[in-house]
């Protein structure tokens, strides 16, 4: 995978500051305990497309979108911390079903993969445009710059800003994405993003990446 997708696609790597739901379940802010993870749901937002700009050290900005698959359909943003206190070290591998949410009417839904479906405002033969970012791996297409121009229609007041520093963004800010190895006594606090038609009320979360455990809301 090229180098241009380790800020897209890494733990903490870009954010999601969106307002909090109206009403806060009891369950919300209590860590759930499986055989060896703690799982916190600390916030559950809703967004009809995922707007962020990711600004780095050097002055260099990038934009990246995420927009649901079809009309009918919005974006659920769950925001979880992962703590192992009891296992030296233990791999968490979020795949495409390593978490589930569901409904009250047995529907059932998954991670969103950014890879395979978000897109970033890119510079390809001299024009900036916006491209699927799994076609951009292999393009050699410039992602960001310091003097990038605005994407059509960005609106500054719909878009994340975020700051990546050389140690990546604050917890709590960033994308809960593919395998990484959690120490014992360690925590990870970021966001993952689902599908689901638009007002779904969602009844619990199902944890099975490395550890199985059910967080009813």
């Amino acid at each position: 995978m090229s180098k241009k997708f380790l800020i897209l696609l890494a733990v903490f790597v870009s954010g999601v500051l969106l307002a909090a739901c109206s009403e806060t379940p009891s369950s919300f802010g209590q860590a759930f305990r499986g055989r060896s993870l703690d799982i916190t749901v600390k916030a559950m937002d809703r967004t009809p497309q995922l707007l962020y700009t990711n600004s780095y050290a050097n002055g260099a900005v990038g934009h990246h979108r995420l927009l649901p698959s079809q009309s009918g359909m919005e974006l659920v943003l769950v925001r979880l911390s992962v703590a192992n206190h009891t296992a030296t070290n233990h791999i968490v591998d979020l795949g495409a079903q390593a978490v589930e949410l569901q409904d009250f009417f047995q529907g059932k839904y998954f991670p969103v993969d950014l890879e395979a479906k978000g897109q970033s405002w890119a510079n390809l033969d001299g024009t900036w445009s916006w491209q699927d970012n799994g076609t951009l791996a292999e393009s050699g297409a410039q992602i960001q710059d310091s003097e990038v121009p605005s994407p059509d229609d960005w609106d500054p007041a719909s878009v994340r800003r975020i700051e990546v520093g050389a140690t990546g963004t604050p917890p709590g800010q960033g994308f809960l994405v593919g395998s990484f190895k959690l120490q014992q006594g360690f925590s990870v606090d970021g966001w993952m993003i689902f599908e689901t038609p638009i007002g779904t009320e969602i009844r619990s979360l199902r944890w099975r990446a490395g550890d199985t455990l059910t967080i009813r809301f």
